[in-house]
C-alpha cells in the first residue's frame, strides 16, 4: 500500500510546488513561521485543477507532453530527435509552496486500491465506459457536500451501471497552455476537425499513462506516476480523436475568476491515483 505522504509527494509533482499538511506541520502558523522562501497558500480541492494548470507553465514534464498532443491532433508522427521526458524532480521545488489540511483535501472513506484488480465486466459512469484504473491505488478526494449536489457523482453503492445526473469519468492530460501552443501556431484542422484552448483528459487511462508525472519518493526512493481522476460535465465536453480526448473549451481573453467558474461546472477531481512504476 502506498502511504499518504508519498500522496502528498504527488501533489508536490502535479503543482510543481512544494506542498505539506497542516497535520506534518504541526499547525499551518508554524509552517509559515518556518517557511524559508515563497509564502506558502492553501491548496482547496476546487482550486486543484487551477493550481495544476499554473503550475504547467514551469514543468519541462507538461512542456514535452504539448508537443506529444501537438503531433497526436496534428496527426503526424513523432518528430526526429525529440526525446519524452516524464519525471519531475520535486526535490528541485524552490520557490512555491502550498499547505493544505488533510481532514478537508482527503477524504479516506472512498479511497479504493485497484492495483491487484482486473476487470470482467464493462463499467459505465454517466452514460459513457468507465475504464476503471486497474493497477492504480486511489486517495480519494473530499467533494461530497462540497458542490452543487452530489449527482454528479453517482451513488455511493455502485454497480457497472450509471445512475441519473451523473457525470462520466475522465483522466488528465493536459491543459489548456499546451493547446494554445498546439492549435494556433501549429495544427491545421482538417474538414470537420477544429480542435480548441481547454483543459484536455481522456476517458482511457491507457491512453492517460504516456502524459503522466512521475516522481522518485524522497521516503523511500521508489519511482511512481501520478494521475488525476475527474468527473466531467458532458454539457461542456467536447469530443475528438474517435472519443479518445475529450475537451473543456475555455475561450481566449477568459479572465482568472471567469475560468475558475468555468471549470468548477465542467470539470471535477475526485481522485488522486498513484502507481509505483
Amino acid at each position: 500500500m502506498i502511504d499518504k505522504e508519498i500522496a502528498l509527494e504527488a501533489l508536490c509533482t502535479l503543482c510543481n510546488a512544494n506542498v505539506t499538511s497542516v497535520q506534518r506541520q504541526g499547525s499551518q502558523a508554524a509552517y509559515l513561521r518556518s517557511a524559508q522562501s515563497a509564502p506558502p497558500k492553501q491548496l482547496l480541492v476546487k482550486k486543484f485543477i487551477p493550481t495544476v494548470l499554473d503550475a504547467d507553465d514551469t514543468c519541462e514534464v507538461s512542456q514535452c507532453n504539448f508537443v506529444c498532443l501537438q503531433d497526436l491532433l496534428g496527426g503526424v508522427r513523432p518528430r526526429a530527435g525529440f526525446r519524452r521526458v516524464n519525471q519531475v524532480d520535486i526535490g528541485a521545488v524552490k520557490d512555491k509552496n502550498h499547505i493544505i489540511d488533510e481532514n478537508e483535501f482527503f477524504d479516506p472513506r472512498f479511497d479504493y486500491d485497484f492495483t491487484n484488480l482486473r476487470d470482467t465486466e464493462t463499467y459505465y459512469r454517466g452514460g459513457e465506459v468507465y475504464e476503471r484504473p486497474c493497477g492504480w491505488q486511489r486517495f480519494a478526494l473530499r467533494v461530497l457536500n462540497d458542490y452543487d449536489g452530489n449527482a454528479w457523482l453517482g451513488t455511493q453503492y455502485r454497480s457497472t451501471q450509471s445512475v441519473p445526473g451523473e457525470w462520466p469519468v475522465s483522466y488528465h492530460g493536459t491543459s489548456k497552455k499546451g493547446a494554445d501552443g498546439i492549435i494556433e501556431d501549429h495544427y491545421k484542422p482538417g474538414p470537420g476537425q477544429v480542435y480548441g484552448r481547454g483543459i484536455y483528459s481522456t476517458p482511457y487511462i491507457r491512453e492517460a499513462i504516456p502524459y503522466a508525472k512521475t516522481f522518485t519518493s524522497q521516503k523511500n526512493g521508489k519511482k511512481y506516476r501520478v494521475i488525476l481522476q475527474n468527473r466531467i460535465n458532458p454539457q461542456y465536453r467536447q469530443k475528438y480523436n474517435n472519443d479518445k480526448y475529450w475537451l473543456i473549451p475555455i475561450p481566449h481573453g477568459t479572465c482568472d475568476e471567469e475560468e475558475e467558474k468555468m471549470v468548477e461546472r465542467a470539470i471535477r477531481p475526485y481522485g488522486l491515483l498513484l502507481q509505483e512504476v
